[in-house]
């Protein structure tokens, strides 16, 4: 433009850098004009004449800069401009025209356009406004990619966030699950040490076992000298019973060896599985869950518990989680009643004695 006035002394302090431009226009003087000042400043020059060209020139080659002509009206349009943006946003564009009015200018600006050039009078600020474009093209580059290097860390830091967040949340609902496990258990502990009576220890066990574990069928078998086993309490919750008497009857034998001699927690979704495994009948546990489990005193099997409901009230993470608390204390309990009464069996006096002979001491 006419009254735009340059230092061309500050061309010298702009860094140089070699490109590849395209031009689009079909005036032949001002694009020859135009090609000899790039050229001599080093960069590569193409040219083409119509948009479908300059889409085409696009797409199989690389260009940092597009010069456009505005004096063939049909050439510059809004069209061009979204053309340019979807093949490559981040081209320089500029214009150029032979004695351009301000509303030119002002349009093509408007449009996208970085810079604009009004020939024969600005052919010697080509280059260095070429080389400011450039250098803010890569400032910008390089912001953006900060930018998005930023926005990747954020992201980063909120994933590891929402990450140690989760699994402080599951953290606390594990401690708080514990806690509850801890209370159930001393609530238990204090419950069936009261019971000095297996009788009455094993009705107490069973009635708590029902109120944190839901309704079910339970039977608990108990150590008959050092093979056999016998069935010490029963819940029968939705069986007939007659069935359930013969049920239990042989479920016992079948299971007792083989659970009493393992110490964790076996769960059979599918009590057809379960049956086929111990060799019962299947229809007996069709369409049931089934949990068996040893309870230890020590390191004797003093209980096998085997339990057993409709799959549809499936025994859960907490119902097995409290199974497991309940069982390591039942039979705990059990390995002290039946010590407290072997002591009772082998220190209790053969005779009668008067009252001038008992005391204190013998009594203990």
């Amino acid at each position: 433009m006419k009254n735009t006035k340059y230092n061309t002394s500050d061309t010298t302090k702009v860094a140089t850098a070699k490109i590849h431009v395209l031009l689009f226009g079909t005036e032949a003087k001002s694009i020859e004009s135009l090609r000899a000042t790039l050229e001599v400043a080093g960069h590569t020059v193409t040219h083409e004449k119509t948009a479908l060209g300059v889409e085409k020139s696009l797409c199989t080659n690389e260009f940092e800069a597009i010069f456009v002509s505005t004096d063939s009206k049909s050439g510059v349009t809004a069209e061009l401009f979204e053309t340019l943006s979807l093949i490559k946003p981040n081209l320089i564009v500029a214009g150029f025209a032979t004695n351009p009015t301000p509303d030119d200018v002002i349009q093509f600006v408007r449009c996208g356009g970085c810079d604009f050039f009004s020939f024969p009078d600005e052919y010697n600020f080509v280059n260095y406004r070429l080389q400011l474009l450039i250098q803010k093209q890569k400032i910008d580059a390089q912001a953006q990619h900060n930018a998005s290097n930023a926005q990747q860390v954020i992201e980063q830091i909120e994933e590891e966030n929402d990450a140690l967040s989760k699994e402080l949340a599951n953290n606390h609902c594990e401690t708080e699950k514990k806690i509850q496990q801890v209370a159930m258990g001393a609530e238990f502990q204090t419950l069936v040490s009261q019971e000095l009576e297996v009788e009455s220890m094993l009705r107490t066990a069973l009635g708590y076992m029902l109120t944190r574990v839901g309704a079910m069928n339970a039977v608990v078998y108990l150590r008959e000298g050092t093979s056999d086993w016998g069935i010490g309490a029963y819940i029968n919750y939705d069986r007939q019973p007659e069935q359930f008497q013969s049920l239990i009857d042989v479920l016992g034998p079948a299971v007792c060896h083989s659970v009493g001699s393992n110490d964790e927690i076996q769960i059979y979704k599918n009590g057809g599985l379960f049956a086929d495994q111990y060799g019962l009948d299947s229809v007996d546990f069709s369409g049931s869950e089934v949990v068996t489990c040893s309870c230890y005193s020590g390191k004797k099997c003093m209980a096998v518990v085997t339990l057993f409901r409709d799959e549809s009230r499936s025994f859960d993470a907490d119902c097995i989680d409290t199974i497991d608390t309940l069982r390591a204390i039942f039979g705990q309990q059990l390995g002290t009643i039946l010590k407290i009464h072997q002591r009772a069996e082998t220190q209790w006096p053969s005779e009668s004695y008067g009252d001038d002979d008992w005391s204190i001491d013998t009594a203990a």
